[in-house]
């Protein structure tokens, strides 16, 4: 069955070869990478960032955040980080969104990194809502634990994935967990931003944090919509809450994604 449904669904799952992803245009030393596996709260902490270090903006779509906080894989964002009149430029430490593994080809452009981290049963199941809405397939859960699991059709597993970022030798480092992001956003704003070495008054990180909450990026996505073609038919914010998985994982679940993702990692408090 899975083989039958990889052979008819062509670029089923949102992802690259490893190694072949890292070309980053124009890469600087003090460029830092935002990285999380696919679902863990990259797109909210982009947000999150954006409202925070320019608060004078409007709400802004998918397309136009290209030029505030840019992702390599694609054209226009490629563009943006070409193009020394856009604000992403203008940071100190450029901020760039990635989902991909910690690889050998990582490691000659990464040197500082935000890796976002979540609880990997919840990430699989919005990981999962995510490719079905967007590819138009119905691919059964257990079935997409072990597809989305293959480096060559994803990011591999989601353990190997984690400890990848958690272990790489970097420059500097830091990890902020979704689920701690849920309970105290502003301090995790406050966190990367110290990182990044931005100065942003608390009154600033606290209209950002409203400004990106779940019920208003959800207004976002209703009325203005994320103006991605690829997104179309999907709900991109959708529930917004931990520890979840339960609801979807059906008798022999927790084993596939035990086996096939790498179990838990206790050392972030995620335990199977």
């Amino acid at each position: 069955m899975l083989n039958r449904i990889i052979r008819k669904t062509k670029n089923l799952i949102l992802g690259r070869k490893p190694g072949l992803e890292w070309n980053v245009p124009n890469p600087r030393d003090s460029d830092i990478y935002l990285v999380s596996y696919p679902k863990s709260g990259n797109t909210w902490m982009r947000y999150l960032l954006t409202y925070a270090i320019w608060p004078e903006l409007a709400e802004i779509d998918l397309v136009e955040m290209a030029s505030y906080i840019p992702s390599f894989g694609h054209q226009r964002d490629r563009d943006a980080m070409l193009d020394p009149n856009l604000p992403c430029n203008h940071l100190t430490h450029r901020i760039i969104k990635e989902h991909a593994p910690y690889d050998a080809s990582a490691q000659h452009y990464v040197k500082r990194a935000i890796y976002l981290v979540r609880d990997g049963r919840d990430a699989i199941v919005s990981y999962w809502h995510f490719c079905n809405q967007r590819d138009n397939t119905s691919i059964p859960f257990s079935e997409f634990i072990e597809l989305s699991a293959k480096p060559e059709h994803s990011y591999g597993p989601w353990r190997e994935h984690v400890l990848g970022w958690v272990n790489a030798p970097l420059e500097a480092k830091l990890i902020l967990r979704y689920e701690d992001m849920l309970t105290d956003t502003f301090s995790c704003l406050r966190r990367a931003l110290t990182f990044a070495e931005i100065d942003v008054p608390d009154s600033v990180i606290e209209k950002a944090v409203h400004r990106a909450s779940f019920d208003s990026m959800r207004e976002l996505e209703n009325t203005k919509g994320f103006n991605l073609d690829h997104l179309v038919n999907v709900e991109f914010v959708r529930q917004g809450k931990s520890g979840k998985w339960g609801d979807t994982f059906e008798p022999g679940d927790l084993v596939r994604f035990n086996k096939f993702h790498g179990g838990s990692v206790k050392e972030l408090g995620y335990l199977s």
